[in-house]
């Protein structure tokens, strides 16, 4: 997975493909709940894994991994490096003249607000609505995609029938 296939809403299915046999036996898949930064080209996009996940991500995408989730939890850290904040620190910090480039040792330092955990727990909450609606007009818009094909190709009834049964 390169930095062109992940935004902050998700992860596009991957243009290049890779052997599985020379990654066997190397940690570099993410695991539920790893927040997958960008610190080359396009810096500073954060985006958190729901699941353990089969691929092997470039070397211009940094894992994070929490180590107190007691302190902070991964939906509110994921939308805080996302937010303006970092944003703005990442515009300060980032250098480079063909592609940006945002040092780890950068990224070590971005100031990143910590709330009390409710108030993380009431962000994370509107983030997994948001994610669970997304996806469900996600679902959506390919069941309005298939009527629209089968209203063409076999009539509008047809097309009507499809839609009901949903």
């Amino acid at each position: 997975m390169r930095v062109s296939d992940i935004s902050k809403f998700g992860i596009a299915n991957p243009e290049i493909h890779l052997s599985r046999t020379p990654f066997a036996n190397m940690a570099l898949q993410p695991t539920e709940d790893t927040i997958l930064f960008t610190k080359d080209g396009t810096v500073g996009i954060a985006y958190k894994t729901e699941k353990d996940m089969d691929i092997v991500t470039s070397g211009a995408i940094l894992h994070l991994a929490i180590k107190d989730k007691n302190r902070i939890m991964p939906d509110y850290l994921t939308l805080a490096l996302n937010s303006m904040i970092v944003q703005m620190q990442a515009e300060r910090d980032a250098g480079g003249s063909v592609i940006i480039h945002w040092r780890p040792s950068d990224i070590d330092n971005v100031i990143i607000p910590i709330l009390d955990m409710d108030k993380q727990e009431q962000l994370s909450d509107m983030v997994q609505k948001s994610f669970a609606l997304r996806r469900q007009s996600e679902q959506y818009l390919e069941i309005a995609k298939q009527a629209v094909e089968i209203a063409i190709e076999q009539g509008e009834a047809a097309a009507t029938e499809l839609l009901q049964g949903v």
